[in-house]
């Protein structure tokens, strides 16, 4: 069975995860995908291409993307990438608004490679990973001061 594991499973947002994947064929081709909803839920996603090495494997921080979204060796590829799904407003940005909450991400094993845009393969593996924007117990005041815009963010 194909299995897909992100560890830490929760974590600070900006904390390096290791995104391995695990059961596939030997040189097999799979596209990942990374899906998440803001808030509002408008639904962010973005998608890269592997193939598996010889021992039915992918380690995002070793193996490099042929495609999708970014090409090359990015262990963080798939959260620097997210955009707007094709079926929402362009241009949007991933800010989270309510920062005690984590960030909700679903990464997906899909058979085959698939365009960022296209309707991917089918789902042979999926998982789940939590990325918190702020530690507990952390307090955030907003700024504003003429056209600056901002947050101070102050520790226990």
């Amino acid at each position: 069975a194909v299995s897909v594991v992100v560890s830490p499973s929760s974590g600070p947002a900006d904390e390096r995860v290791e995104t391995r994947v695990a059961g596939l064929d030997p040189g097999q081709p799979v596209t990942l995908r990374a899906v998440a909803a803001d808030e509002r839920g408008c639904l962010f996603q973005s998608c890269a291409h592997y193939r598996a090495d010889r021992r039915g494997e992918l380690h995002l921080s070793t193996d490099a993307s042929h495609g999708g979204d970014y090409t090359g060796v990015e262990p963080m590829g798939l959260f620097w990438s997210l955009s707007p799904a094709g079926m929402e407003r362009p241009y949007q940005r991933l800010l989270p608004r309510n920062i005690g909450t984590p960030l909700k991400v679903e990464m997906l094993v899909h058979q085959g490679h698939s365009l960022p845009d296209a309707i991917p393969g089918p789902v042979v593996a999926k998982g789940e990973v939590e990325r918190w924007f702020t530690a507990p117990g952390v307090r955030r005041i907003r700024l504003k001061e003429g056209n600056v815009r901002g947050s101070l963010f102050l520790p226990p």
